[in-house]
C-alpha cells in the first residue's frame, strides 16, 4: 500500500509543496514537542524531501520518555534546536501561581486575586455594584458576572464554578496560566526573532480537539498577528484514521508515552488544565515516579481543588440540571445553557 493511493495524502503533499515553494530560501522551522502529531509531521516532511530544522521548547518539566524520543529523532538525522526559557514551569509557578481548570479561568482568577476580591461577600453582586469596589479589574468582573457577549468568556461556561468559589471564598493558592506563556509563547517569539524565522510548521490536527486546535479555522495562516511568522499545519484536516494509516504505512516510532504508558496525548506533564489529569498522574506514577513527585509538588493544590469542584457539581445536581456530557455537547455546538429553568432556579436560590 502506497501513500499516493490515498487522496488525503495526495492533497496534503500538494499543500506542503505549495507552501514550501512560497518560503523557498527563507528560514523555516518545525515546532517539535516529542508528541505523536509532531512525529508524524516530521516524517511527512522528510518523505517529501524537505530537510527542515526543528525547535523543541524545554519547559523544565518534561517526561523522560519525551527526552528519549528527542534523542531518538536526533539519531535519525533530524536537526533539533533545544530552547530553554528564562523561566521554567517550576520557576513560573513559584513567581506567578498555579494553573487551575483552564487558561481563561486562571487568567481571570489571577486578576481578581491581585485585586483582593472578596469572593464570599462580594461574589453575588451584579457588575454595576461590584465594579465600584474593584474598578481596576473590569474585564475579570465581566467574566465573573457573566456580562460578556460570548458565553465561553463568562464563568457560567464552567458549570457551578462561581457558586463553588463563593462557598469556598476563592482559592487557597494563587491561580495563573503564566507557565504557558513563559515556557512556550515567549521563547517561540524570541527564537523566531533571533533566527529570522518566516514560517513555523505545527503538528496540530482539528480532530485532536481542545482549545489549541479549535483556535484555528485553516491549515495556513499567513503573517500571523499573534506570532512574528506565518503558521502552517499540514495535518490540520487529518482524521485519527488518516494519521493511523500514515503512521502504519511509514512505520513511525512514537514516544513511550503512547505505546508503553498508554496515554492518548502528551503535553506538559500533569498539567491541571488537562481534563484527564487523573489518568495522567496514574501513568506517571507507574512509569516515572520521580516526575510524579514533581507534578504533585507543583500542582497538588490545584488537583485537590479541581476534585472538590467536581464533587461540588455532583452534589448540587438537580433534576433537569445538565450532565457533564450534555455540557460538553452544548459547548461544542455553541448552544446556550440559559434555557434550562432548573438551572436558573438554582442560581436564583444561590443568590437568595
Amino acid at each position: 500500500m502506497k501513500l499516493e493511493d490515498h487522496l488525503i495524502f495526495v492533497d496534503t503533499f500538494a499543500k506542503i509543496n505549495s507552501v514550501m515553494n512560497d518560503f523557498k530560501g527563507k528560514e523555516i522551522r518545525l515546532a517539535y514537542s516529542g508528541g505523536s502529531d509532531s512525529d508524524t509531521c516530521a516524517w511527512l516532511l522528510r518523505y517529501l524531501g524537505y530537510n527542515v530544522k526543528f525547535v523543541f521548547y524545554d519547559t523544565g518539566l518534561e517526561y523522560d520518555a519525551t527526552r528519549r524520543q528527542l534523542e531518538y529523532m536526533k539519531a535519525q538525522g533530524f536537526d533539533i534546536d533545544v530552547v530553554r526559557p528564562k523561566r521554567t514551569i517550576p520557576n513560573t509557578i513559584y513567581h506567578y501561581g498555579t494553573p487551575f481548570i483552564n487558561k481563561n479561568v486562571s487568567d481571570n482568577l489571577e486578576r481578581l486575586q491581585k485585586n483582593n476580591f472578596d469572593f464570599k461577600n462580594d461574589g453575588r453582586l451584579e457588575f454595576d455594584d461590584v465594579v465600584k469596589k474593584y474598578p481596576n479589574t473590569k474585564s475579570a468582573l465581566r467574566w465573573w458576572t457573566n456580562c460578556n457577549f460570548t458565553e465561553s468568556n463568562n464563568i457560567s461556561w464552567n458549570r457551578g464554578l462561581k457558586e463553588f468559589l463563593i462557598e469556598n471564598n476563592g482559592l487557597p493558592f494563587s491561580a495563573s496560566s503564566h507557565c504557558c506563556y513563559n515556557t512556550k509563547k515567549l521563547p517561540s517569539k524570541k527564537y523566531a526573532k533571533e533566527n529570522n524565522v518566516q514560517l513555523m510548521i505545527l503538528g496540530i490536527r482539528l480532530a485532536e480537539g481542545g482549545k489549541r486546535s479549535t483556535a484555528y479555522s485553516s491549515c495556513y495562516i499567513k503573517d500571523s498577528k499573534t506570532y512574528p511568522y506565518s503558521i502552517f499545519m499540514p495535518l490540520f484536516w487529518w482524521t485519527n484514521e488518516d494519521k493511523k494509516l500514515f503512521d502504519g504505512i511509514t512505520g513511525i516510532k512514537h514516544s513511550d508515552c503512547y505505546g508503553v504508558y498508554g496515554m492518548n496525548r502528551t503535553g506538559c506533564p500533569g498539567c491541571p488544565f488537562g481534563r484527564e489529569f487523573e489518568n495522567e498522574i496514574i501513568a506517571i506514577s507507574n512509569h516515572e515516579p520521580k516526575l510524579e513527585k514533581a507534578v504533585k509538588h507543583l500542582f497538588g493544590e490545584s488537583y485537590d481543588f479541581t476534585r472538590k469542584y467536581r464533587d461540588f457539581k455532583e452534589r448540587n445536581k438537580m433534576p433537569g440540571y445538565y450532565s457533564d456530557d450534555e455540557v460538553e455537547k452544548r459547548k461544542l455546538k455553541g448552544i446556550s445553557f440559559k434555557d434550562n429553568p432548573v438551572y436558573l432556579e438554582f442560581l436564583k436560590n444561590q443568590k437568595g
